[in-house]
């Protein structure tokens, strides 16, 4: 029976999302000595010096394409995560934020807010009050405080998207947009 168990976890394990675990196991507040082996586990490159302590950069995958994830840390915490994956197309930045979010929603719930699945009579009342609607449509909120996870959609240039997912950063722009 053991063995059962065992065999089918090894089959399970490379099926879950590549990087999901940053979601998880790195939320605000953990001690940044463990970043490290988080994105080396999960096959990340870091990128250059760590300066003064309070920046680390990694080249590795989210969601089966490849990312910028750098954590920015104060008196040995983290304080922000960000999950940077630039695609070459609006419909396959809308493609791939769809599958985030979606990864996202299974293991922290539905968000607060879910600009890709707007209803039509939401975008009709927030243009009708005046809110920025290119910013509401675009951005996936988990919670009003800094540290709950956001996901967003930009253009970076007329041909590049970018799809950014973070934690700890500050939600004044959702709430001022909204």
């Amino acid at each position: 029976m053991r063995r059962c168990a065992f065999l089918l976890c090894c089959l399970l394990l490379p099926l879950s999302a590549p990087g999901a675990d940053r979601i998880a196991d790195l939320r605000p507040g953990v001690a940044c000595e463990r970043i490290p082996g988080i994105e080396q586990s999960l096959g990340s490159v870091a990128l250059g010096d760590r300066g003064e302590g309070s920046e680390l950069s990694y080249r590795g995958i989210q969601g089966a394409r490849t990312a910028m994830i750098s954590y920015h840390c104060v008196a040995g915490a983290l304080v922000e995560q960000r999950i940077l994956v630039a695609v070459d197309s609006r419909e396959e930045a809308l493609g791939y934020a769809d599958a985030q979010r979606r990864e996202l929603v299974r293991r922290l719930g539905d968000p607060i807010h879910d600009g890709l699945r707007l209803p039509t009579w939401r975008k009709l009342l927030y243009g009708f009050l005046g809110a920025d609607l290119d910013y509401l449509t675009a951005v996936v909120i988990w919670g009003n405080r800094d540290e709950d996870p956001m996901l967003r959609l930009s253009q970076t240039d007329a041909q590049q998207w970018q799809v950014s997912i973070s934690q700890g950063g500050s939600k004044l722009e959702y709430i001022i947009n909204s």
